[in-house]
């Protein structure tokens, strides 16, 4: 029997988005829930499964965001994993590699670790609906591996993800009436058979070279937000030499200093851009890019973009320079590597 954890409509909706952890706080990670204004207004979440991999249920006549940032991140380090099925509706999923549409019939998957704006979309009906199961990352990781990327889309109308979709969606409404040991052995079947369809589908590196790039590409990523972040750290984060990094590097005609340079203040134009983090002043997107000062940062950036951080962003918000249409920092970190465009050499 499931039970509601959040609620709420148009005569209380802004007053009690905050709410969307549960009467507890306990649900879910922190983020920034925001419940978009609409002809109706209406959402509903529910608890389906009460065990280690809980099973939600959310249904909504209004679009939805959620934005999970760097500050949320280092606030509460909670390291989970969202399977997500989406039945009614779409959801755009906004990270390190770019916007992704997951329409209905697809799954997904997010990472509490990595920033994401996730936004749930209605259909012609008004009406979005998703199935989604919370698991400690550790966990779920023996089943699908890193390689399958957050924000990716499997159906699920066929084969393995289908059992699994199935299994997850009748313990979502059957769940307590089934021993907990005997749930919790058919979600991890399912995370396995889900891991095996996304796993085939994934793009793995074809050769050692190509894996331990995107390790290191990876690694940057996840430490960016680290002023004391050095080409040695990386390195031995990533079990390799400093030479070793540096000649994989060079075969792509880069080096780490361009590519960390470039890599933050492509990440700093992006949140400049974001109509959600317009309310951020310039000196915390230094701090959140791993800039030690903001006179740093704002001298790093003029020099890219020849202008001041300020004007950059006056200049960039427009209805087309929507939160999840922005050029990202891995986007430009790969486009140094490939040679595909232009950028000028940081210091």
């Amino acid at each position: 029997m499931s039970r509601v954890i959040f609620a709420c409509d148009s005569e209380n909706y802004i007053s009690r988005q905050t709410e969307y952890r549960g009467p507890r706080g306990q649900e879910y990670y922190q983020g920034d829930y925001q419940i978009l204004p609409g002809a109706e207004i209406g959402v509903r979440i529910e608890k389906g499964l009460e065990c280690a991999f809980p099973i939600f249920n959310l249904r909504t006549s209004s679009e939805l965001r959620f934005r999970r940032s760097w500050t949320h991140i280092r606030r509460d380090r909670t390291d989970l994993t969202i399977i997500w099925f989406v039945k009614r509706g779409r959801v755009a999923i906004s990270n390190h590699s770019g916007r992704r549409l997951i329409e209905s019939g697809e799954c997904t998957i997010t990472r509490s670790l990595q920033p994401f704006l996730i936004e749930n979309l209605v259909d012609d009906e008004s009406f979005h609906e998703a199935l989604h199961v919370v698991v400690p990352s550790h966990i779920l990781r023996s089943y699908i591996p890193d390689v399958v990327d957050s924000g990716a889309a499997f159906s699920f109308r066929q084969g393995d993800c289908h059992v699994a979709e199935r299994v997850i969606s009748t313990l979502f409404k059957e769940g307590d009436l089934t021993d907990r040991h005997a749930s919790e052995e058919l979600l991890r079947a399912s995370f396995g058979a889900l891991g095996h369809s996304m796993s085939i589908h994934a793009k793995h590196p074809h050769t050692l070279a190509e894996k331990r790039l995107n390790d290191i590409l990876d690694c940057t990523q996840r430490h960016l937000s680290n002023p004391d972040l050095t080409a040695a750290s990386v390195a031995s984060k990533c079990g390799i030499s400093m030479r070793y990094l540096s000649a994989i590097l060079k075969s792509h005609d880069a080096c780490f200093s361009e590519l960390l340079w470039t890599s933050r203040i492509e990440r700093s134009k992006a949140w400049l851009k974001s109509d959600t983090m317009q309310d951020v002043p310039i000196r915390k997107i230094a701090d959140m890019a791993g800039f030690k000062s903001s006179a740093h940062f704002c001298r790093k950036f003029k020099r890219v973009t020849n202008m001041s951080p300020g004007d950059f962003r006056e200049s960039s918000v427009s209805p087309s320079h929507r939160a999840g249409n922005l050029l990202t920092a891995d986007t430009a970190a790969r486009t140094v590597l490939t040679g595909t465009d232009e950028i000028t050499p940081a210091e």
